[in-house]
């Protein structure tokens, strides 16, 4: 949707009238979305790193990363709506049940989960275009292809960086949970010679009470 915004465009207002027909949205609602798809341009300019992360990592729910970006900015609100909606689509089984076919056939040995994403997304987006004889071959097509080891070798980067920063959390979390339980150990240490002094301190009192009552 990013990369072509015409398309983008022609399937949002889709989804807008879907919407409208079905009484989820009002026609001043979907009028002031269709021009809040703007954002679009937007995150060209001020969200392209979160979308790439989001892409390569993959650590946090779509529902999620899509609220951080627009719920909090009130000129984005119907625009947010909308996507909302959309969120709570009930799609069922079928259309994941055909992509299993399409993944097989693109299967290959050694083949990574983040390259299978990418020749799913190629496959998608030339479908939703008729075929690939109606893919314009654009220059900047040509200079993405020729410059693609440039974003390989950065999203290697990201990954790195991204699995040095869990491991440092994983490695931070067990320091901490191995430091809470050395506490409860003291806590209950303390509280175990605690109750032990008490025992003892009433053991000694009972046996001077009985002492004083022999000598009444």
């Amino acid at each position: 949707m990013l990369n072509n915004s015409n398309i983008g465009l022609t399937w949002f207002n889709i989804v807008l009238e879907v919407l409208h027909n079905a009484n989820q949205i009002t026609e001043t609602a979907a009028e002031r979305g269709k021009d809040q798809y703007a954002f679009c341009s937007v995150v060209k300019v001020r969200h392209q790193d979160e979308f790439e992360n989001f892409l390569s990592e993959c650590n946090l729910e779509l529902d999620n990363f899509y609220y951080g970006l627009l719920s909090k900015e009130k000129k984005w609100e119907d625009l947010w709506q909308v996507v909302k909606l959309c969120f709570i689509f009930s799609h069922g089984n079928a259309s994941v049940e055909r992509g299993f076919s399409v993944n097989k056939t693109m299967l290959v040995e050694n083949l990574k989960k983040q390259s299978l994403i990418n020749h799913r997304r190629a496959y998608n987006g030339i479908k939703s275009l008729g075929g690939v004889e109606n893919v314009s071959i654009t220059k900047r097509m040509l200079l993405a292809v020729r410059g693609a080891k440039h974003p390989y070798r950065a999203g290697l980067v990201r990954k790195k960086e991204y699995l040095d920063k869990k491991a440092s959390k994983t490695q931070e979390k067990r320091k901490l949970e191995n430091e809470l339980q050395q506490l409860y150990n003291q806590k209950r240490k303390i509280r175990l010679e605690k109750e032990k002094k008490e025992t003892e301190f009433e053991e000694k009192i009972q046996i001077l009470e009985e002492k004083k009552k022999s000598l009444l």
